[in-house]
């Protein structure tokens, strides 16, 4: 048998075999090739050159290859499930970013769920005082001040019922309080059996605080704008307006603060405003209301201060406090009909008030001193609802001036206490002569207090008030006699205050349930202060006995 014959033999019984094992074969292949691929080393180099002269290999060992049955227990189909275990590994990879995922973002919602948290409440707060009063003939119980702020302890009843929305808005961090607050005044249903009652909105207002820099504030509505009081005077010497507007302040961290506000006011009175009837438009029947005169007048309040503590601001101290205070008023000019067919050319006008104030304390039992200084001009002088009666040539209150000190303080060690109050203050009006209006007037009031235990204590009083006013009088029981000026007079008093302080010692401490008795000593001159007839003309001592009560807390209008 020839060489060639037996080649074709050999492949003939190749293809033949591989016809009859045709999968096994194609198994064994690619297991073959599958493993020469993994494990094979000659795969990272070229395969030898075969010698020189030497056929190419003969195909005959091909299919005599028995080494890719071997590889069948290391095939891999058992191991093909690795590349799942790899998708599983990696799922749980997946699952684990994912869940950690979702952690970080429910961490995240709940951080951004406090900082947008909303915190709100409502708060009550009041000031009120109330009392039943005698005089020494069984009538009531009036006030005897000659002055125009004089000792509180026979004032009548007053109230304060404040309603406030308090907010801390998280998302910006500001904090907002709406104010209501009401006041009732004497007389009550109890005393004269009428349900009419005196009754004014005091506050009603918005304000802001923290508004995106700590310590910013600005507030809108209508409210009391007040600094220090002297209380036993029941009196605000420097800073105290009622407006209907806004403001805008900033107070830092080191005891800094700035304060501006504005508002509008129309008191009541034909200076201000008149109303006229004229007949109806487009000759229409009978008669409408015309507000001829309209006008109001604009006010408008600085006030810088610094509170210097000595030690820790954080902690009650000893400390200094500095006040500066301005105010400006601008009111338009205006028509007004004196006289029915007469009209009468109102011309603008204007004034202003500049002021201080020195305040210091310890820290300790509110003991405190403060000390004022305040010059007005223009409608300045005057109070805020007062109607200026005479003035100038040019119809203006340009002339007018006030000048003012005065001084208030706090003292209490162990069982004793002692307040002061005290002022004077000298009044000019537009006019050019002298005249009832123009007074110069003056208190000092002592009140020392002893607390027996914690829950009673006993205040005493006394005081001293003079005024002078720009006219001149004839001599008392001497009608004949030549006129005497300036007028002055003068008045004592004297009173003890009994009083039960269940919240403890201390002369701001409230509650306080009270009996009173306050006596006056009017001078001759001081009954000629009140019209013929009036028992305060014909008497020249004047008592007062009292039951009452007082009480304050968590108010916003006196920083309570």
């Amino acid at each position: 048998m020839s060489y060639a014959y037996r080649g074709r033999g050999l492949r003939d019984s190749f293809a033949a075999a591989v016809r009859a094992h045709r999968p096994r074969v194609l198994l064994s292949f690619a297991l073959a090739a599958a493993a020469a691929f993994v494990g094979a080393p000659s795969l990272a180099q070229p395969p030898p050159d075969p010698p020189p002269g030497e056929p190419p290999p003969p195909e005959e060992p091909k299919p005599a290859e028995p080494p890719p049955e071997e590889p069948k227990p290391e095939e891999p189909k058992p191991e093909a499930p690795k590349p799942p275990a790899d998708a599983e590994t990696e799922e749980k990879v997946v699952a684990g970013e994912a869940t950690a995922g979702a952690e970080v973002a429910e961490k995240k919602d709940e951080a951004d769920a406090k900082t947008n948290e909303h915190k709100g409440s409502f708060e009550f707060g009041s000031y009120g005082r109330v009392v039943a009063a005698w005089n020494g003939e069984g009538g009531p119980g009036r006030d005897a001040d000659i002055v125009a702020h004089g000792s509180r302890m026979d004032e009548d009843v007053y109230a304060e019922i404040e309603l406030r929305r308090e907010d801390d808005w998280g998302i910006t961090g500001i904090h907002t309080n709406v104010v209501a607050t009401l006041a009732i005044a004497s007389p009550v249903f109890h005393y004269d059996g009428n349900f009419g009652i005196a009754m004014a909105v005091r506050n009603l207002y918005l304000e802001a605080r923290d508004i995106g820099v700590e310590g910013l504030s600005a507030w809108a509505g209508s409210r009391m704008v007040r600094g220090d009081d002297i209380y036993v005077l029941d009196f605000w010497p420097l800073d105290n307006l009622n407006l209907l507007g806004a403001g805008a302040g900033y107070r830092h961290e080191v005891g800094t603060s700035v304060a501006l506000s504005v508002g509008a006011t129309q008191p009541d009175s034909v200076f201000f405003r008149q109303t006229v009837i004229r007949p109806a438009p487009l000759d229409q029947f009978g008669a409408v209301p015309v507000e001829l005169l309209d006008r109001q007048k604009v006010t408008g309040a600085l006030r810088v201060a610094h509170d210097q503590k000595f030690g820790a601001r954080d902690k009650p101290g000893p400390g200094i406090k500095a006040v500066l205070y301005g105010e400006g008023h601008g009111l338009p000019e205006g028509i007004r009909e004196p006289k029915p067919g007469q009209k009468e050319q109102l011309p603008s006008d204007g004034g202003y008030a500049v002021g201080g104030q020195v305040t210091l304390y310890t820290g300790e039992r509110d003991t405190f001193i403060h000390l004022w200084a305040r010059y007005a001009g223009g409608m300045g002088a005057f109070g805020q609802f007062a109607t200026p009666g005479q003035l100038s040539p040019d119809k203006t209150t340009d002339g007018a001036h006030e000048l003012l000190f005065a001084a208030a303080g706090n003292a209490e060690i162990e069982f004793f206490g002692v307040m002061l109050g005290t002022y004077v203050r000298s009044f000019r009006d537009a006019s050019e002569g002298l005249n009832f209006e123009d007074v110069d007037e003056g208190v000092v009031l002592l009140r020392p207090t002893f607390w027996f235990g914690d829950i009673a204590g006993a205040s005493l009083e006394g005081a001293f008030e003079m005024v002078q006013r720009g006219v001149i009088t004839e001599p008392a029981g001497d009608p004949a006699a030549a006129p005497e000026g300036p007028f002055i007079a003068s008045l004592w008093r004297l009173g003890i205050m009994k009083l039960l302080t269940p919240a403890g010692r201390g002369n701001y401490t409230r509650p306080q349930i009270r009996i009173i008795y306050n006596v006056a000593f009017r001078d001759d001159s001081a009954r000629l202060l009140y019209a013929v007839d009036d028992g305060f003309r014909d008497r020249s001592v004047e008592h007062f006995i009292g039951l009452g009560a007082e009480w304050w807390f968590n108010s916003s209008s006196y920083g309570f």
